[in-house]
């Protein structure tokens, strides 16, 4: 396993991405979207395997873990929960 998969794997656990879930769980925890078969989530990037797994599969597609990775911590950067608008700036009063 390289530097950069030791690297994604830390800004993974930062933005807390992998979190194994149960068999009968079918929504993410952290948006509530539909997760996919193996589940993780399209929505907010969510992993929905432990990290053991992610590593043993390292060995033998480490450019795929690296991918997933990748995509999963650019969906958490970009994701905003549905319904939330960001704050106007405040005017200033004369």
């Amino acid at each position: 396993m390289g530097a950069a998969l030791d690297t994604l794997l830390a800004e993974a656990r930062s933005h807390d991405l992998i979190q194994p879930l149960g068999a009968f769980e079918v929504h993410c925890r952290h948006c509530h979207a539909r997760l996919s078969g193996t589940g993780d989530c399209a929505t907010c990037g969510l992993i929905g395997r432990p990290e053991s797994e992610l590593m043993r599969r390292a060995e033998s597609d480490a450019d795929g873990i690296a991918r997933l990775l990748e995509i999963s911590i650019a969906r958490r950067k970009s994701f905003g929960p549905a319904g939330v608008k960001e704050k106007a700036p405040q005017r200033k009063r004369p």
